[in-house]
């Protein structure tokens, strides 16, 4: 090989080198995560961190639950107690989280588009109405009201599994983005025997968004503990009173 070729080669290879060395930087630092503070009726103020393949929801007490793929197990964690769970995707999405026993938001309602695009807590939002229905199962025309909003983002692209694992989380129901809020009607409260107390419909706020930004993709923040002790979900949600009152002593001393 002459000594002309070789520099040839030389030239093009660095030229290579040089194009993935600006290129892979570029594409890490594209990388963005979606941070929100929401409010949800059972699991109260939340911290939810959500990229493409992974996702993290803080609760006030600290119980953390955590999905990541390829294999898309959900780690149940709380850093207080050192003690952490973890359940496979096909428990998770067949049972839940332990803790959320209430039936309110989670019926499969038509969704009808109410609004395209608007700006909710800084974020592209998608605005679907639950119609009402008539007494054959008909859907009645919005112009005669609603039964409840569906707000989602789907601007923020997110493997499916994210999505389905956010769902389960707010047991609401099955949407095309990520939820940032879910208001329906729900029943009156009653005295039983069918004597409703208030008649008056109830809205429930099932889920709502107060605060939203994108930011940089932290891996930090999806990192899972490795030398918190293994127990169970029902062990880190619900715990025992010997627990409970050391933690009370703590917080105390």
């Amino acid at each position: 090989m002459s000594l002309k070729s070789f520099a040839g080669i030389r030239s093009i290879t660095a030229a290579i080198s040089l194009a993935v060395f600006f290129a892979v930087p570029q594409n890490a630092h594209a990388e963005q995560m979606l941070s929100l503070y929401q409010r949800h009726r059972a699991l109260g103020d939340i911290e939810v961190e959500i990229a493409h393949s992974c996702a993290r929801i803080v609760q006030k007490n600290g119980l953390t639950f955590v999905i990541a793929g390829p294999s898309w197990e959900i780690s149940v964690f709380q850093p207080r107690k050192k003690k952490i769970a973890r359940l496979s995707y096909a428990n998770f999405m067949r049972n839940g989280p332990k803790h959320i026993e209430f039936l309110e938001g989670a019926t499969d309602w038509p969704l009808i588009l109410e609004r395209k695009s608007i700006d909710y807590k800084g974020i592209p939002a998608k605005v679907y109405a639950l119609p009402f229905k008539s007494k054959k199962g008909e859907l009645i025309d919005l112009s005669r009201g609603k039964a409840g909003s569906y707000y989602v983002n789907t601007s923020f692209k997110i493997d499916p599994h994210i999505r389905n694992f956010l769902l389960q989380m707010f047991h609401i129901q099955t949407a095309d983005g990520i939820p940032l809020k879910y208001v329906k009607l729900g029943t009156p409260y009653s005295f039983g025997q069918g004597l409703a107390y208030n008649r008056a419909e109830v809205v429930v706020t099932v889920l709502d968004t107060i605060a939203a930004k994108r930011q940089p993709f932290r891996k930090s923040s999806f990192v899972v503990p490795r030398d918190f002790k293994t127990t169970t979900e029902s062990d880190l949600t619900f715990g025992d009173k010997t627990d409970d009152m050391r933690e009370i002593i703590q917080d105390l001393n």
